[in-house]
């Protein structure tokens, strides 16, 4: 037995829907994607004899909110230009990273790291980024709102590196301490210094004292 055809119902976008229209159209759409995503997200209302005589109100009040999204993009945009949005991704060989930078991504790190939220269907990304580097990303919220972000790339290693460093030069002294023999400390250089000294002015003086010794002996 073949399975009914969904109806459709026939709705007024209240905003831009993209795939379907403008706010202000009247369109058909499928009664389950009209029912349970467009109404409850206020995109659309069904299209009653009373909706349609205000058609032209929709339309005003969808072109103010339009123009105020676009005068917010426009203020973004400026803000992120200059700056730099630095992503940290494991890679492989040839500079191949694990997994990709998205779209998604670049707008979840844009609101982490400038505290701004960005739509990413503005994010004119050809295809994801797949590989470490410098990367200069278009933003277009439409036709005359347009900029762009600068993304880099660049490996875990990296951002460890210097953190590895210092453990390394803090671990140092340790090590040296742990090459000694059983029971002996490893004085700092300064004291093997002076002990040397020390030495040297004994012997001196050691040698003073036999030398007088001798003169005393050769006296008449």
């Amino acid at each position: 037995m073949a399975e009914a055809e969904e109806t459709e119902v026939r709705v007024i976008l209240l905003d831009d829907v993209a795939g379907l229209g403008e706010a202000g159209v009247v369109v058909e759409v499928k009664n389950g994607y009209g029912r349970n995503f467009l109404l409850p997200r206020r995109l659309a209302e069904m299209a009653t004899r009373d909706a349609l005589n205000r058609v032209e109100l929709i339309r005003r009040a969808a072109e103010a909110k339009r123009a105020r999204r676009m005068a917010e993009a426009a203020a973004k945009y400026s803000t992120l230009e200059g700056k730099t949005l630095v992503l940290t991704m494991r890679a492989g060989t040839q500079s191949r990273i694990f997994g990709a930078v998205t779209s998604s991504l670049i707008a979840e790190e844009v609101q982490k790291q400038f505290g701004m939220e960005l739509d990413r269907r503005h994010i004119m990304l050809d295809e994801p980024i797949k590989h470490l580097g410098d990367y200069t990303v278009p933003l277009r919220a439409s036709a005359d709102v347009t900029g762009e972000i600068r993304v880099s790339v660049e490996a875990e290693a990296k951002q460890r590196g210097t953190r590895a460093a210092r453990a390394a030069v803090s671990a140092a002294p340790k090590k040296e301490k742990a090459r000694a023999p059983a029971g002996e400390d490893v004085a700092p250089a300064g004291e093997h210094k002076a002990s040397g000294e020390v030495q040297e002015a004994a012997k001196a003086a050691d040698a003073l004292e036999k030398y007088e010794h001798a003169e005393e002996d050769l006296r008449p």
